[in-house]
């Protein structure tokens, strides 16, 4: 029969070998923890992600450069522009998209007309039917022309819709007769999103109705005037 001492040091013993860390022969299998697990760095595989899916929709393929005259400084980028003018001549300048798209467009930066008139809008045609249209979200001292055709609330403000016709006017596909259709925001500003897919359902309710898109860019136009403007264009 074993002594009360015996028994003591034999649980003793039990103890110590429970508590004692297990050694791990395969070491290599173990995941280690990196820099980043919980603050994520700029290197870190999940931020780099973000970054590049970022670039992606900043991403434009498409510069839109129609000038007819005066001074008009275009400089496009990828994701953005800036134009400065001083002009008595028609000009539409620009970023984006060709083929547009319906995706919501976020535009950002400056607008500042220093003289004459002049629009910052979403600009694009489409083709069968050919139209010319205008997303405006800021304008000064322009007067539109055509028929109200009612308004649409998109983007925290009312815009009012028109409809043009233009005959034997300069077109994508040369001196057409076409017509254009306009939403011009209430209350204007220099930046936002604007939701391209609530103005062309807004339209189509109209009985004005789209074609296939060609190309859709955040653009500068002027005939008469200067100023100057720098944007930075997403989709």
């Amino acid at each position: 029969m074993r002594s009360i001492a015996q028994l003591t040091w034999l649980l003793s013993v039990a103890v110590s070998v429970l508590a004692a860390p297990t050694e791990l022969s395969h070491e290599s299998s173990l995941e280690k923890r990196g820099p980043h697990n919980f603050v994520m760095g700029p290197d870190h595989p999940l931020m780099m992600a973000r970054q590049n899916a970022t670039l992606s929709r900043r991403s434009t393929n498409y510069k839109q450069d129609y000038v007819t005259g005066g001074t008009v400084n275009f400089s496009p980028g990828n994701g953005e522009f800036s134009v400065s003018w001083n002009t008595h001549d028609d000009f539409v300048v620009g970023v984006g998209w060709n083929p547009g798209n319906t995706l919501p467009i976020t535009h950002s930066g400056s607008f500042d007309v220093t003289s004459g008139l002049a629009s910052l809008s979403v600009y694009g045609w489409s083709t069968d039917p050919l139209v010319e249209y205008y997303i405006i979200d800021e304008m000064v001292d322009m007067q539109q022309a055509g028929t109200q055709k009612g308004t649409v609330y998109s983007d925290g403000a009312t815009y009012t819709i028109w409809e043009n016709t233009r005959v034997n006017e300069p077109s994508i596909q040369g001196t057409s007769t076409f017509n254009q259709y306009i939403s011009i925001r209430n209350s204007g500003r220099t930046s936002g999103t604007i939701t391209v897919e609530n103005h062309f359902n807004a339209w189509k309710q109209h009985g004005m109705n789209l074609g296939k898109l060609n190309f859709q860019v955040i653009a500068v136009e002027s005939w008469n005037g200067s100023g100057n403007c720098k944007q930075t264009v997403s989709n």
